[in-house]
């Protein structure tokens, strides 16, 4: 039986997206000026209290991505885990780190763990932002897709595995292909997780928080993770992390592993 409180807090939602962009000043970053590096993680190092950006209008992405789905995403969780970062690091000795340094140092030690939380989430949202583009999506080229002929064999095989990864994480986390001992490894992380305290670097970033996919498609995770990779991801992204590896230009044909789940993290309270 259909449960009316279920369309309520659809259409709250909808109304919240739609009365936040209807008072936000929408002014982005274009994609050509957004900032890379050659750092072994593909992130600028950069002041801590930088706000967070997004690098294409919130528009951009339709018809795969919803603009209010954007606008409520990026301001309700990502600006909302940036603000509380900042406000816990504020007057401390984390003030002066980079967002990188701080998700490090804070992730060591447990009485550091909210902080932590919430700037791993602020990290892992500026990867998913630049893991889409528009009229993205499809097969790769470059660097990436003979990475992920040499690993899988094929895309296609990728492409179900990272499905089915996606679909197979229990709860909220993230689901990430990254470059890991030398070959690309498919790998979900839990709650607030990110491959950057593990000695992975990671290529490709998406969201598998519900509020990531609701507004667009319900419940129904297997097929936002299907629109990311066919009309969504940006290979381009983790062409550019890969050149950045001297490691990468390496492709001998590695030992095939399967999706790996990374350990849980605590809940972030998004």
């Amino acid at each position: 039986m259909h449960d009316p409180s279920e369309s309520d807090s659809f259409m709250k939602n909808c109304q919240l997206a739609a009365d936040i962009n209807a008072s936000w000043n929408w002014r982005m970053i274009p994609l050509s000026h957004h900032p890379t590096s050659e750092c072994a993680v593909h992130r600028q190092e950069e002041s801590l209290m930088n706000e967070p950006q997004m690098p294409y209008n919130f528009a951009d992405l339709e018809p795969a991505m919803s603009r209010d789905t954007l606008v409520f995403h990026f301001l309700r969780h990502q600006r909302v885990c940036y603000d509380r970062m900042v406000t816990l690091s504020r007057g401390t000795e984390f003030e002066a780190l980079s967002l990188e340094e701080l998700v490090r140092v804070t992730e060591r030690n447990p009485a550091h763990h909210v902080l932590y939380r919430h700037a791993a989430e602020v990290w892992n949202h500026d990867l998913y932002w630049r893991s889409m583009r528009p009229r993205g999506g499809g097969a790769p080229a470059g660097l990436v897709a003979q990475h992920i002929a040499a690993r899988f064999g094929n895309y296609e095989r990728f492409a179900r595995e990272f499905r089915d990864a996606g679909s197979a994480h229990f709860g909220s986390g993230w689901l990430w292909l990254v470059w890991r001992a030398g070959t690309l490894e498919i790998v979900t992380t839990s709650n607030a997780g990110t491959p950057l305290v593990r000695g992975d670097t990671a290529l490709i970033a998406v969201d598998l928080w519900e509020h990531a996919y609701y507004l667009d498609h319900q419940n129904r995770r297997a097929a936002y993770v299907n629109t990311f990779l066919e009309e969504l991801i940006s290979w381009e992204e983790a062409n550019r992390a890969l050149a950045s590896l001297p490691t990468a230009r390496d492709l001998r044909a590695p030992t095939r592993l399967r999706a790996t789940p990374e350990l849980p993290s605590p809940r972030h309270g998004q």
